[in-house]
């Protein structure tokens, strides 16, 4: 941590002072925006504490920080995952972490310098944080280990310390440190640091877990320092990660004249401008890795903020097996990819606002969904990415808030056309025939009384004839199916079942195990997830647990 007080001309200096200054280019550097970069989201920002040079007599509040980093956890803004912060106070983290709180941020700090109440350093706290000076990272989601790191190799003017977090960041673990090495203008003692940093990072990453690495490095991208962290796919680098900014080639030096990946990158600090701010992802678990640099908030830090986005190396389009969607308590859509022992993969995000859709549906990889307006979408998958977004949707009916239910049932009525079904609140189900393209026909009454049952699935062909089928529970737990006849209609009912009121989710996600048969899930009240085989004759295997933790409330299918 650089302690930035009244220090005179040797203060003023510090901060690699001997890195290679980059030329600024005349060509634009690219804009990642939130509504085109991956789902995983990541912040970089070094907050200039409430000291020299970024003091109120020289413009810089603490709300404008406050302001700064706070706006990027919103959705509409950047929707961050995990901010990595220096040269921040202690009472500044404070009321970060309040304002974060409510939006399931939990973090860490640590101290790495306490100059007392008399300091002019960190002043504006309580009496027991002025002075408390140090470093801290946020994530959102559940923290289940802290740990500090002491990079300190021997003779720093302070200590260099790194807190991390492993937490479960979009429901996976991951290991998440915020660094900042030291900046005297001799490398070697920021080269131990930056060695030991990496080593640990290995560790980790030997155990399976992904790492991510936010913050003020204190050097440049052709450093020896940098090159511990930089991946061989950058030419030079001899480290396991991925820097998110490494694909800017507005920035590329004229040695990447033909590469796609370089050591360069969008310059983030001083009027010299040099990039020596970083965010590195462990390339073994991230891939679609992007980044950016944001203008300097003049009013908040001396620094330029760095933005990074990255998906999940496993995550892609869907697979040879159906899976499951989750739609969070935030609006965040989320698909569990099935595997052929009958498990889900970890998830994967998918999308974001699904807040406004009170019904969604599977239809094949597109999803149909109806918001609380009742306008009726049709979202096809990303082919390269597997993500839904809501500048590729496609408007397919409106007056479905007359509507409690929507099924995707596949061709129900034998016309080799996708259908929907819907049921309104009187308990009438209702047909609409698909046109083979984005629409729908003027809807077909095909049942009465459907209101009896408190979960209606549509689990495509349950009993192995190549017709779509339906399926209903009713209110005392009873599980009945209906025998689809090809042609827009069904046969009588027949029980399946007894006992599934347990369930506070029943879900018919297709053939979760790539079995050429279709399953069932339900969630039950302690927010476990059981997987029924179906046996592709109209009936299923027992159940078997397949996850746990999937709150209730939210919505599966």
């Amino acid at each position: 941590m650089r302690l930035r007080k009244a220090l005179g001309a040797a203060g003023a200096l510090l901060g690699s002072a001997a890195a290679l200054v980059l030329g600024v280019p005349t060509a634009q550097a690219d804009t990642v925006t939130a509504g085109t970069a991956p789902a995983l989201r990541f912040v970089s920002y070094n907050m200039c504490g409430s000291g020299s040079p970024c003091t109120d007599a020289l413009g810089y509040t603490d709300e404008a920080k406050y302001t700064t980093i706070v706006d990027q956890t919103n959705g509409s803004v950047w929707n961050a995952d995990q901010i990595f912060l220096q040269e921040v106070c202690r009472y500044q983290y404070d009321e970060l972490a309040r304002r974060l709180a409510p939006k399931g941020f939990q973090g860490l700090y640590t101290t790495t310098v306490q100059l007392g109440t008399g300091s002019t350093l960190c002043a504006k706290g309580p009496d027991g944080t002025k002075g408390d000076y140090g470093m801290a990272v946020l994530v959102k989601g559940t923290v289940t280990e802290r740990k500090v790191l002491d990079l300190t190799a021997g003779g720093e003017t302070e200590p260099i310390k790194s807190p991390c977090v492993k937490s479960y960041t979009q429901g996976r673990a991951n290991w998440a440190c915020s660094v900042h090495l030291y900046w005297a203008a001799d490398p070697t003692l920021r080269n131990q640091e930056a060695r030991f940093l990496a080593s640990q990072a290995a560790a980790w990453q030997e155990q399976g877990l992904p790492v991510v690495l936010g913050g003020d490095f204190n050097d440049t991208p052709g450093s020896t320092m940098a090159g511990t962290f930089y991946g061989p796919a950058t030419g030079s680098g001899t480290g396991t990660f991925t820097e998110v900014d490494e694909t800017d080639k507005d920035y590329f030096t004229s040695a990447c004249a033909t590469a796609t990946r370089c050591r360069s990158g969008e310059t983030t600090f001083g009027s010299s401008r040099r990039k020596i701010d970083y965010i590195f992802l462990s390339s073994a678990h991230f891939k679609n890795v992007k980044g950016d640099v944001l203008p300097r908030v003049t009013d908040a830090s001396d620094h330029d903020m760095v933005r990074g986005a990255a998906t999940w190396a496993d995550c892609g389009p869907a697979g040879t097996t159906d899976g499951l969607f989750r739609r969070d308590a935030s609006g965040a859509l989320y698909r569990y990819a099935g595997q052929t022992d009958g498990k889900l993969a970890a998830p994967c995000k998918v999308g974001s606002g699904w807040g406004i859709m009170d019904k969604v549906a599977q239809d094949g990889t597109t999803l149909v969904a109806a918001d609380d307006s009742g306008v009726l979408w049709r979202y096809p998958a990303d082919p390269a990415t597997g993500g839904y977004s809501g500048s590729t949707r496609v408007q397919a009916g409106t007056g479905w808030q007359a509507n409690d239910v929507l099924l995707a049932p596949g061709d129900f009525d034998g016309d080799g056309k996708r259908d929907l079904i819907g049921r309104d609140t009187a308990g009438a189900l209702w047909l609409y025939p698909g046109d083979g393209a984005n629409g729908y026909g003027a809807r077909k009454q095909i049942g009465t009384g459907w209101h009896m049952f408190d979960a209606l699935v549509a689990p495509g062909d349950f009993d192995g004839d190549g017709r779509a089928d339906l399926i209903g529970r009713d209110t005392g737990g009873g599980l009945w199916f209906y025998k689809g006849n090809g042609a827009g209609s069904y046969a009588p009912r027949a029980q399946i079942g007894s006992g599934w009121q347990i369930y506070s989710a029943l879900v018919a996600p297709g053939d979760v195990n790539g079995d050429g048969k279709a399953d069932l899930i339900g969630r039950d009240a302690d927010n476990d997830l059981w997987l029924y085989k179906g046996n592709g004759a109209a009936y299923y295997a027992p159940r078997v647990q397949i996850g746990y933790g999937y709150p209730g409330g939210e919505l599966l299918f």
